[in-house]
């Protein structure tokens, strides 16, 4: 389906300060590796950029150094917000909502972007209006050395399990369209954004190549949600209705009333598990073997 004709007149509105690309990085006690992340973005090839830095409601260093790296780059338009502690996904929408430009990109204060990732995923976007979603594989590193091939955008897959990286390259419009991140699945925030666009019947182009730079590391945020999983999945079933049935809806209703054990729900866990902690649990087991 073609992007919808007032998304494309909304892009197109001449600003006078608008860039191309919003960079926006939340950030939770993140000194230890918020400067990698920005010299990740300063290093792009793509120069019609801006980083949009969100602290949120950081209790270490955070605001200080976000304020360092503002007052040591003039070159680079470096948008530093200031809010109360609200989770990932409202800081995400509070830079958004900030961001001067017609395309943004997610990218977490601990992860980093290839060279090359803004202008490869920004030229398949000015080159077909019908694309609203440029995504990439993920290299792995830290704890864990891999590559991960992304899957494909396609509801019928995504509403199981998210295929996507949160880092990709998508048009402001559809952010807009969607009404931002959903603040009641935050942490799967992402996943719920992807479902809600392929509803939407949006269009996602695939870079199959690891553009996207996530660091593996103990103090995940994806460690501390596992126990809420089935909770959050369940919620994101009830905000993109039109993606399941009548019986996952139901079921998802029963879940958050009232703690139905629910199959589905286990399942998409076990197999996120496999997926994402799978190398963690490996090399316990050699340890523990060893």
């Amino acid at each position: 389906m073609r992007a919808r004709m007032d998304d494309v007149v909304a892009e197109q509105a001449p600003r006078t300060d608008a860039v191309k690309v919003s960079v926006v990085v939340p950030c939770f006690n993140s000194v230890a590796t918020l400067h990698e992340a920005v010299r990740s973005v300063q290093q792009q090839t793509l120069r019609d950029f801006e980083i949009v830095l969100v602290d949120d409601g950081s209790t270490d260093a955070t605001r200080a150094l976000i304020a360092r790296i503002a007052g040591a780059h003039p070159r680079v338009r470096i948008e530093p917000i200031l809010q109360a502690n609200a989770g990932t996904a409202a800081a995400r929408n509070a830079g958004i909502a900030r961001a001067r430009g017609r395309y943004v990109l997610p990218l977490d204060a601990d992860d980093l972007i290839a060279p090359t990732m803004l202008e490869r995923c920004a030229t398949l976007l000015d080159s077909d209006p019908e694309i609203d979603i440029v995504y990439c594989d993920r290299e792995d590193f830290g704890d864990i050395s891999a590559i991960r091939s992304a899957g494909s955008f396609a509801v019928e897959r995504l509403k199981f399990f998210n295929q996507l990286g949160y880092c990709s390259l998508y048009r402001r419009s559809l952010w807009q369209a969607i009404g931002g991140y959903r603040t009641n699945v935050s942490g799967f925030d992402d996943w719920d954004f992807w479902i809600a666009a392929a509803v939407r019947e949006r269009k996602a182009a695939h870079i199959p190549e690891p553009l996207f730079k996530h660091r593996r590391h103990a103090q995940s945020q994806l460690w501390r949600l596992m126990p809420a999983f089935e909770r959050l999945h369940a919620q994101i079933i009830l905000n993109n209705r039109a993606a399941y049935s009548e019986d996952e809806v139901a079921m998802a209703e029963r879940y958050l009333q009232n703690g139905e054990s629910a199959a589905m729900l286990r399942s998409a866990q076990f197999v996120f598990r496999m997926h994402y902690f799978q190398d963690y649990e490996a090399r316990q087991m050699e340890r523990t073997c060893g």
